[in-house]
């Protein structure tokens, strides 16, 4: 197939994160078997078309104005389907793209617009989104979690949906060594306020009531890191918050194997890669319970879910710190499930999703008697 993914950004854009790794370790083995072109838009010093992993990157436009490019790129090929990837604001391919279109929705954005737009603009993008996803109501969508497909249907989506299995890249450890759980956490992510990485330092201050030595590292860079910064200081936490930045996998890897609990506090997230890259290394996670993270942690058995705020998020890692027993089957439970994910299920479950919506499209309508 001729295939054609739109997305505001590629592997290689400095703004990249989970939604874009995921895009693109589908769209490289889509490409050992299909034409894949990915149209996105243009950071400053990138080059304005390349191939990475045999997929062909087309670079038009800022991210906001890569959508009002798309139409006119898509028109100079016959392609065989199209897939609108939708991370805040849409394309709007099934209005104008002549190919069947497929709708990628990682997740929606719902309450991060509070966090991540600009105040005035965020309860207009609030309002906007189920009104532009009206256009979408029966289209073939592709999500990746229960929580995404369920708030869908709450907001009128009509046409099949399907739920693809996760994966992360992240290496699983052949076997469990013994921890001695101490209160080492670690948390991972772009930081920026939907993120809610403050929320984290709080729990830390919280927790060390009971456990003295307990530490944070948060591995990511973002805008958020001044004020994160200012707030580990203003807790006394200087020594005990390590700020690590961007990291290589490799690294990562590492310090998830090392920590013994990861923590996640964002306002929503499509599944939570980083609760199920933790698993893989043999490390449970205490995270709020919102969707996404209530798809990628089994709550009670491979990590705790527990309320938003930084109180109940201290109280859940210490109940777990302070029950070896439980943590020893929570994070066994945690690897056990997360170590047969593979890249290679996820992909292949995208292209069935791909082949129906094309089959359909060109299956004739039943000639009315």
């Amino acid at each position: 197939m001729q295939i054609l993914i739109l997305n505001w950004r590629d592997i290689r854009s400095p703004r990249a994160g989970g939604a874009e790794v995921l895009t693109h370790e589908i769209a490289s083995r889509l490409a050992a078997g299909h034409d894949v072109t990915w149209l996105t838009s243009r950071a400053d010093g990138q080059p304005r078309e390349e191939e990475i992993d045999g997929v062909r990157i087309v670079r038009k436009g800022s991210e906001t104005t890569t959508r009002i490019l798309a139409p006119r790129f898509a028109r100079r090929t016959r392609w065989d389907v199209v897939v609108e990837e939708i991370n805040t604001l849409p394309y709007f391919a099934p209005v104008w793209s002549t190919a069947p279109a497929v709708v990628f929705i990682p997740q929606l954005a719902r309450e991060v617009w509070w966090y991540e737009a600009p105040r005035l603009l965020a309860p207009i993008g609030w309002a906007a989104e189920p009104l532009y996803l009206a256009a979408y109501r029966g289209v073939n969508v592709v999500t990746i979690s229960r929580s995404t497909s369920d708030d869908l249907r709450r907001l009128g989506q009509r046409g099949p949906i399907a739920i693809l299995p996760m994966a992360v890249s992240t290496p699983a450890i052949d076997s469990l060594g013994p921890k001695e759980p101490s209160g080492q956490l670690v948390a991972v992510g772009r930081l920026v306020p939907s993120k809610r990485f403050d929320h984290a330092i709080r729990a830390l201050s919280d927790l060390r009531a009971t456990h003295e030595s307990a530490t944070l590292t948060i591995v990511g860079d973002g805008r958020e890191r001044p004020n994160l910064e200012r707030l580990a200081e203003q807790l006394g936490l200087r020594n005990a918050v390590d700020f690590t930045g961007r990291v290589t996998e490799e690294r990562k890897s590492h310090m998830l194997e090392q920590a013994d609990v990861l923590v996640a506090c964002p306002v929503r997230e499509g599944w939570g890669l980083t609760a199920t890259e933790a698993g893989r290394r043999g490390t449970p996670a205490v995270a709020y319970d919102v969707p996404g993270l209530r798809d990628s942690i089994i709550d009670g058995r491979t990590g705790l879910l527990t309320g938003q705020s930084p109180q109940a998020l201290a109280n859940g890692v210490r109940r777990l710190l302070q029950d070896r027993e439980r943590y020893d089957s929570l994070r066994r439970a945690a690897w056990q499930r997360s170590r047969d994910a593979s890249w290679d299920q996820t992909a292949a479950s995208f292209e069935l999703a791909l082949l129906s919506a094309v089959r359909a499209d060109t299956t004739p309508s039943p000639t009315p008697r």
